[in-house]
């Protein structure tokens, strides 16, 4: 991608008071999130973001719960790579390996309750979301994902802490970061809705959104780090789970 930036400083430097205003309004927003539909009983699944494990994604299953969703979390701990990476073709091996486990997982609660399973999935979890979508349709009913970075990776903020973290020291032009934007836009038949914020400290919106058929991007104020205690995110969250599998393909795309 030409021209690929991270978000505007101010936006990263911001996203810990953001996220704790987020999590503020999330609390007085309990009583109206109840209005918000409830679904069918089917099963959802969260996958967190790089780092994270089910406990930051604790308090949307409940909230799942509460709309009455089967709600799950990963059960793959942390989602952190176990050994030092300092490419993108390590941490694409990484991905590899844990949609691997994923699809296992998913599989086993489709077999249980005869029903495919719902994804929401933050961040990096989002990318895991909508490769599990492309690769197994069979399982995925649809998809909903969290400030996740689909295209070129240098378009996070994230980008340079984890070279120096990770003590990198390929130049950025030798990274294949055509694969990892080809793989995240390739076709589907699972509907995916995209929720990104125009304001994340962490994800260019410029890489953001996804073009492809049967996807849908819709904007919210968010934070990064807040987007899995955003009040607009649940209510979406809500709204498109509780729809039949045959209205899904005609949720309005805000770009």
């Amino acid at each position: 991608m030409d021209n690929i930036a991270p978000p505007p400083l101010m936006h990263s430097l911001s996203e810990v008071w953001r996220a704790s205003a987020e999590i503020t309004q999330l609390a007085f927003s309990a009583g109206s999130l109840l209005n918000t539909p409830k679904g069918d009983g089917h099963s959802v699944m969260t996958l967190p973001g790089y780092a994270g494990a089910d406990g930051c994604m604790a308090p949307l299953r409940y909230f799942l719960k509460s709309r009455n969703y089967k709600a799950h979390g990963w059960s793959l701990g942390r989602n952190i790579p176990p050994t030092r990476i300092t490419s993108l073709e390590e941490m694409n091996d990484f991905q590899a390996s844990i949609l691997t486990r994923l699809s296992q997982n998913i599989s086993e609660i489709c077999d249980k309750t005869g029903q495919k399973v719902s994804l929401v999935g933050w961040s990096l979890g989002g990318n895991y979301a909508n490769l599990l979508a492309q690769s197994h349709p069979n399982l995925i009913r649809q998809v909903i994902t969290l400030g996740t970075p689909y295209g070129d990776p240098r378009g996070t903020a994230a980008w340079n802490i984890l070279k120096r973290l990770n003590r990198g020291t390929r130049a950025d032009e030798s990274h294949n970061t055509d694969t990892w934007s080809i793989a995240n836009n390739g076709k589907r038949t699972v509907p995916t809705t995209v929720i990104y914020s125009p304001v994340d400290g962490i994800v260019s919106p410029q890489i953001a959104k996804l073009t492809t058929e049967n996807t849908y991007n819709i904007a919210i104020n968010s934070s990064h780090i807040g987007f899995a205690l955003n009040r607009d995110a649940y209510r979406i969250i809500a709204e498109i789970l509780a729809r039949p599998q045959s209205v899904n393909a005609g949720v309005v795309s805000q770009n």
